[in-house]
């Protein structure tokens, strides 16, 4: 793969990424508001507020943990010229299977958070 066609591919997968986690603090932030604030109006309507809980945060999971592993495979397809730099060899430390699980262990945390506030 040529550098060019690699950082096009980095670049699209990061965009996808900052996008999903946007929508999700937007998301988040809309449900915890409606728990905080909805009181007896919510009455009646728990179940929706669960399959929207679960909907979003599930979402994210998927969606983050595809594009982490889509940048794990970037990693192994980094063009020669890059993998010698400084840069490369500092992204090839870089736990992301690590950050995977984080990020599935703090999804799920929060979503029986929200679910517990409710």
């Amino acid at each position: 793969m040529d550098l060019s066609h690699f950082n096009t591919m980095v670049e699209s997968n990061a965009a996808n990424l900052r996008s999903t986690w946007r929508n999700y603090s937007l998301s988040s932030s809309a449900l915890v508001a409606t728990i905080v604030f909805g009181g007896d109006h919510l009455d009646g309507k728990r179940p929706m507020m669960v399959f929207a809980i679960i909907g979003v945060n599930l979402l994210v999971l998927l969606s983050t943990d595809g594009q982490m592993a889509q940048f794990q495979a970037l990693r192994k397809d980094m063009p020669t010229e890059l993998a010698n730099s400084t840069t490369g060899q500092e992204w090839t430390k870089q736990p992301l299977g690590v950050f995977r699980v984080l990020t599935a262990v703090m999804t799920i945390a929060i979503t029986v958070t929200m679910l517990m506030a409710l």
